[in-house]
């Protein structure tokens, strides 16, 4: 379990890093992804579907998973992460409602990891984070 886990918190942590930043600038980000390889190399993973106007947040997280769903076929590659904005689901009792969720993957090991999170009111926009809520589930990238 110590080579799946060092891959996964660290690819965890970028993901985290990143929606964090885009909270604390915009207040709010479309879903996107992670991956890691073998090596410890990360790469981001983004989406924009075909058409006019603003995509809708759920066909850019369906085209994501599509993208990471093809590059965790590939051998080389340890972990990923797809990453949306929700409001966290009751049962899991968060302090507070929204969440950065962070459904992350490697061989033998899958978890939707829930973020609550609020803003902060200062002299600039902050996010501040709480404790991860983690529920273990069925694979769907590496099955």
């Amino acid at each position: 379990m110590e080579e799946t886990q060092n891959p996964v918190n660290r690819l965890f942590g970028f993901v985290v890093e990143f929606a964090e930043q885009m909270l604390a600038k915009s207040g709010e980000f479309f879903p996107f992804g992670g991956s890691i390889t073998e090596a410890g190399e990360i790469a981001a993973a983004a989406g924009t579907p075909d058409g006019p106007g603003n995509p809708n947040a759920q066909d850019v997280y369906r085209l994501v998973a599509q993208g990471l769903a093809s590059k965790a076929s590939g051998s080389d590659i340890a972990a990923v992460a797809l990453v949306a904005n929700v409001l966290i689901p009751e049962e899991l009792e968060p302090v507070v409602e929204s969440g950065i969720r962070v459904h992350v993957e490697a061989p033998g090991f899958a978890r939707m990891v829930y973020v609550p999170y609020e803003f902060v009111t200062g002299e600039h926009q902050q996010v501040r984070l709480h404790e991860p809520l983690a529920v273990e589930i069925d694979p769907e990238f590496f099955v």
